[in-house]
């Protein structure tokens, strides 16, 4: 895959920490409707521990950008409800798309997360996620509480809620010195959708980033 030099609307603190901007895109699991289950603060903390571990390994291990978007993309598909995602990330603009819009949308959707994300594991340097203390949300999940640090830089807060709402375990969102990586993506896609010049255009620059 050979990818056009696009801009595309940038998340600073994703560039100053390429790991959580490799873990960011697990962040956008959207709970599709159903009843919570008993999550347990342990096997919270246990998921978000193994998607760490998995993320960092696929992060320093060998392989070129294309190769480990591919990868990351079959972490998403079975860490993170996909096409809920999409959908949460168009906004009001879902309701506009005609069926084939749609799927277009969330095809295109998945590679380019798959494809920004990957990019960013190259500036990885070595940083270390540190979990703390669980709180349990009730019907939102359980948020585990982490600290990012190493890298050359200053330690970072970073939350991460957990949900078994859609029938599986997801990452539902993590919270990055207070900001969601959840409503920062749907403001980068309006972003898109207005730049572009509507939804046409829009589905054209995520398959082409």
């Amino acid at each position: 895959m050979t990818h056009r030099s696009r801009s595309h609307p940038a998340t600073p603190l994703l560039d100053r920490r390429a790991i959580l901007a490799g873990v960011a895109g697990l962040a956008l699991a959207v709970a599709a409707p159903g009843p919570a289950q008993a999550l347990s603060p342990d096997e919270a903390r246990s998921f978000v521990r193994e998607t760490i571990d998995e993320v960092v390994a696929l992060t320093t291990g060998p392989g070129s950008a294309d190769q480990k978007a591919q990868k990351f993309l079959a972490i998403l598909e079975r860490r993170a409800a996909l096409p809920q995602i999409a959908r949460f990330a168009a906004g009001p603009t879902w309701r506009d798309m005609s069926k084939a819009q749609q799927d277009d949308y969330v095809a295109a959707f998945k590679t380019y997360l798959a494809n920004i994300y990957a990019a960013r594991f190259q500036e990885y340097s070595g940083q270390k996620v540190d979990l703390g203390g669980v709180d349990d949300l009730g019907k939102r999940g359980v948020e585990v509480a982490s600290t990012v640090s190493g890298g050359g830089t200053a330690p970072i807060a970073v939350s991460w809620v957990v949900s078994d709402r859609p029938g599986r375990t997801v990452i539902a969102d993590i919270k990055i010195e207070g900001v969601s990586l959840l409503i920062t993506q749907r403001e980068e896609v309006a972003g898109i959708l207005s730049k572009e010049g509507g939804i046409d255009g829009m589905i054209a620059f995520l398959r082409s980033v």
